[in-house]
């Protein structure tokens, strides 16, 4: 690959990041990340809201992980109340609609998409004036297909996930809204997608019983697909003003507020889950092999935002829009229509650090 001496310096204004092989090793370990911001709360918790992925919670490993979780409760003296999701969405509702009185924290059994839905549950409750003003931490207990969110914690495991809970040290993390084309908002707290990402990640899912092999071969069909990608996108580093954009053929666009995203691929190797920013990297288009090398890059830490073809910004706002109405694809499970705007929601709730 191409590396940084040739690389553009600057995407819609705001200066690229470079990261070399050092900085994203370091990037990549909790303990010498940091947090961005040191105002965290001390939580006991005596009570639990858990919230199971209702699918996931028939299968044999969703009650061997029941099970676990049952027993590290009752080994801490922490009672729980169960609510299962039934149908996509659901669990926004659950949280959004929960009587929370007695309740220190919650959390939820499965992956990025269903701790998604329990974010928004509680946004939503927030703006409708439902919540007393306690920040309920909500967090995963690591059950799901990705877990990218907790792992940026240093949690892969219930017993992590336990340990968190007892420390109890929560602390204010932050969210995206994505408005789409339709009007509706939805919040990430993992990553947003557009162009063969979001479409290899779309066929992957339907190759789940190739395992992690999946994603693999989901890309090089893509790849060899070359799909023109035509669109105008914007960032800027605040939440008011212009926003600057550029057009082109773009390959694929993460705008991400996790390390990484689908099978641990450190797409955004140098983001926080506390600094005020979601990350952006943009791809241009290059030739097969080229985009082969950028993929392969990203399972070895990252290794791609090096390339001339990558443009690697910090962002508050993004704006995305195509000739007509195009996917775009929010932590792995929701599907939304072009145009979008994307804004930053700084300390929206809190987890366990």
């Amino acid at each position: 690959m191409s590396r940084a001496r040739e690389a553009p310096t600057t995407f819609c204004g705001l200066p690229t990041l470079r990261p070399d092989a050092q900085a994203r090793t370091r990037a990549a370990t909790p303990e010498t990340r940091g947090d961005a911001r040191d105002d965290a709360t001390r939580t006991r918790v005596r009570k639990l809201l858990l919230v199971r992925h209702g699918a996931k919670a028939k299968t044999t490993r969703g009650k061997r992980d029941a099970e676990e979780i049952r027993r590290a409760c009752e080994a801490a003296n922490v009672d729980v109340e169960t609510a299962t999701t039934e149908r996509a969405g659901h669990g926004v509702e659950l949280v959004r609609d929960a009587d929370l009185s007695d309740v220190d924290a919650i959390g939820v059994v499965g992956g990025d998409g269903t701790l998604r839905e329990a974010v928004q549950g509680w946004i939503e409750r927030e703006a409708s004036g439902r919540g007393d003003g306690r920040r309920t931490p909500i967090f995963a207990f690591p059950c799901g297909t990705g877990n990218n969110y907790a792992r940026d914690l240093g949690v892969f495991t219930v017993a992590d996930a336990m340990a968190k809970l007892k420390a109890g040290n929560a602390r204010p993390v932050d969210a995206v809204r994505v408005s789409d084309g339709v009007g509706n908002d939805t919040i990430s707290i993992n990553v947003v997608t557009w162009g063969m990402a979001r479409d290899a990640a779309e066929t992957a899912e339907g190759m789940r019983w190739m395992g992690g092999l999946r994603y693999d071969v989901a890309g090089l069909i893509h790849i060899l697909k070359n799909k023109k990608n035509n669109g105008i996108i914007g960032v800027s580093d605040s939440l008011e003003g212009e926003i600057v954009e550029e057009s082109n053929d773009y390959l694929m666009m993460f705008a991400q507020n996790t390390r990484c995203s689908g099978r641990a691929f450190a797409f955004t190797p140098l983001a926080q889950l506390d600094d005020g920013f979601f990350d952006v990297v943009v791809c241009n288009k290059g030739g097969p092999m080229h985009t082969k090398a950028l993929f392969d890059a990203t399972k070895t830490g990252g290794g791609h935002v090096e390339d001339r073809n990558v443009s690697y910004v910090k962002a508050k706002r993004l704006s995305l829009k195509t000739a007509a109405a195009e996917s775009v694809g929010i932590d792995g499970e929701v599907t939304v229509p072009t145009p979008v705007h994307l804004t930053a929601l700084e300390g929206v709730f809190t987890t366990f650090r």
